[in-house]
């Protein structure tokens, strides 16, 4: 299938843009934006098209619920600064207006996907797929409760997959000379020789002898390198609802559940049934009878399924659908088929959203309970989370309250709470404690509306039924530490900025001396050695930084090759390259690396397109009201 295809090379870049381009109405805007009413307010208008605030609502939200299933718990302490969920916004925005450009120039083309190219997307598509198949009672299922109809579905698809056609025209018109490729693949397969010397900032550390005055001339110069960022004491109450055990919930509160909500633990009644659709139109009714006829006359409902249904997934089938039960298809629907009672049984015609019906039953199931031992577990699980939670909600609520009434200390609200003032010593954002280290915190802590009017501050919920609430007892401004404070780890900055001095000097010294021919006396003098790098390649083991180098030095001609570098930590490096050798024959990987490079030619073709758009078009973004994120 198409979209399988993609999938399968949705590890290249290129194939990355594309599959997020084709699912973008899926994975972004979601289905909730086809069928919510648009609003009033816009968010930006495309050369005269409006991209909704509402639209851009759902899309913001399906973006943040895949965030924060990629990053977990991180997300949530994220969502604490304001401008991380405005750049979420603004991205996200971006991208619909990229979208309406592409839309609308594939409109000017008049580039249209075919049928049978959307009826294959569609069975591809991983909404409607169960254990790897197109499975047509999901399919049903998820466009009623999404409250939207196969046309529209179609719809979607088309323009997605005619969007697709732009973007093919133009990845498919990258190319790459093989000359170009050829280059590549020799200079990817070239290995040097060369010889490294190393010199260790350790070895260099202890010939430096400082004196107080160097120290404290380091001190006055560097004075950031002591900066004391601004720091806060504060007090806080803590609440951290205490977990019920579920062997404390009393059997009577588990029976009266059980019995309270005897169809959570029911299999309600399920039948399979097969149907054949017609599409609405001015002749559907003459059609749906015709075929209603037929069956009374004796032909087969599953051979008029597969020749005359319009539902083509569950035609070939004889029109046979997935077990279903009360509720979960098209209400006209749902009642015809339970409304049948005997196997064979064929139903009057049945009007839904999706078209006309015959439905006939296959099969059937009766209605059955879970007994109270089988679920009496998860029930009791269930009502100790519901205690704890209720219990914290009203703990919550008269913590925000107190510390409201009374604002200027936390002293009330601990009394009658019963809970126990913790108080800290300076800290700042940076070594903050851990019950404190959190974005929603610290954004509070360091306001300074916060300590300048000297109340408490409000409810912070933290998640997990935890909450608290700070005040602000002492505030240290931003400084430099003073120098008796710092003088130890002076010592140690002055020491290693001379260290470094000195290890850079010796570098510069080595390459002199091999330059001149002198470098077995200057490695002696030095107790050093010399490794020898032998047929080194790209992918060969050594610090990624030698190899950068190594690979970026010129060959050597009349003067040695030389080039000395830092590498993290301190030491210094210098190499001496020796021979370059570049093989002749292409390898087997020539067709791969011009493909490869045919494809970042394509992607560079999109992102023109889109700035090329973008410098055309007239777009106007606008402000919309922005709606609560907490969800």
């Amino acid at each position: 299938m198409f979209f399988d295809k993609l999938r399968a090379g949705a590890q290249g870049t290129v194939s990355k843009v594309i599959l997020v381009l084709i699912i973008l109405s899926f994975a972004l805007a979601g289905v909730g934006s086809y069928v919510t009413r648009p609003t009033a307010e816009v968010a930006a208008v495309v050369n005269g098209d409006d991209i909704n605030a509402q639209a851009l609502e759902n899309a913001y939200r399906n973006e943040r619920t895949r965030l924060e299933n990629q990053l977990g718990p991180q997300f949530s302490q994220l969502l604490g600064d304001p401008q991380y969920v405005a750049q979420i916004r603004r991205s996200v925005l971006e991208q619909m207006v990229e979208q309406r450009l592409i839309d609308q120039k594939v409109q000017e083309l008049g580039l249209y996907a075919s049928d049978e190219q959307v009826r294959n997307a569609i069975r591809a598509l991983p909404e409607f797929q169960q254990d790897g198949r197109f499975d047509n009672e999901r399919y049903l299922q998820l466009l009623a409760r999404s409250g939207m109809s196969a046309e529209q579905l179609r719809d979607s698809v088309r323009q997605d997959l005619s969007r697709q056609l732009l973007l093919n025209a133009l990845i498919g018109s990258g190319f790459s000379l093989e000359a170009e490729a050829g280059w590549l693949d020799r200079l990817n397969r070239q290995q040097r020789d060369a010889e490294l010397v190393r010199l260790p900032l350790a070895d260099f550390s202890g010939r430096v002898e400082l004196t107080d005055d160097e120290v404290e001339a380091y001190y006055q110069q560097q004075p950031q390198q002591f900066q004391r960022p601004e720091q806060v004491k504060v007090d806080y109450l803590l609440l951290d609802a205490n977990a019920v055990d579920a062997s404390d919930i009393d059997e009577q509160a588990i029976e009266a559940e059980y019995q309270a909500n005897l169809t959570s633990y029911s299999q309600p009644e399920q039948r399979k049934v097969a149907h054949i659709m017609v599409n609405k139109g001015d002749d559907a009714e003459q059609e749906i009878k015709a075929i209603s006829e037929r069956l009374a006359a004796g032909e087969s409902f599953a051979e008029l399924a597969q020749a005359e249904s319009d539902d083509v997934f569950s035609g070939a089938q004889g029109g046979e659908l997935e077990w279903m039960e009360p509720g979960t298809l098209d209400p006209a629907f749902d009642q015809a088929a339970f409304a049948l009672t005997e196997v064979g049984e064929i139903s009057p015609v049945v009007e839904s959203e999706f078209g006309l019906h015959l439905i006939t039953l296959l099969d059937k199931r009766e209605s059955k309970t879970k007994p109270l031992a089988d679920v009496r577990d998860t029930i009791a699980e269930r009502l100790a989370q519901e205690q704890a939670a209720n219990a914290f909600y009203e703990q919550e609520q008269r913590l925000a309250e107190l510390a409201f009434e009374f604002p200027d200390s936390l002293d009330m609200a601990a009394q009658e709470l019963g809970l126990s003032t913790i108080s800290t010593d300076y800290f700042s954002a940076e070594d903050a404690p851990a019950a404190l280290n959190d974005p929603r915190v610290l954004t509070q802590a360091f306001s300074a509306d916060l300590r300048e009017q000297g109340m408490n501050s409000e409810l912070i919920e933290l998640g997990s039924n935890k909450a608290l609430v700070i005040h602000v007892t002492d505030y240290r401004p931003a400084a430099v530490r003073d120098f008796d404070e710092v003088r130890e780890q002076a010592r140690e900055l002055t020491l290693a900025t001379r260290a470094r001095e000195l290890t850079e000097q010796a570098a510069v010294e080595l390459q002199q001396a091999w330059a001149a021919g002198e470098q077995q006396a200057w490695l002696a003098q030095h107790e050093l050695a010399v490794t020898e790098l032998k047929g080194v390649t790209r992918e060969s083991e050594q610090d990624p930084a030698v190899l950068d180098a190594l690979f970026a030095m010129p060959a050597p001609q009349d003067e040695p090759s030389l080039h000395g570098l830092a590498l993290a930590g301190g030491d210094q490096v210098v190499l001496k390259l020796n021979a370059v050798n570049t093989p002749e024959a292409p390898s087997e990987l020539l067709a791969q690396i011009r493909q490869g490079q045919s494809g970042l030619q394509g992607q560079r073709e999109y992102l023109s397109l889109i700035g090329a758009l973008k410098a055309s078009a007239k777009i106007e973004y606008r402000q919309p009201t922005i709606q609560n994120d907490d969800f």
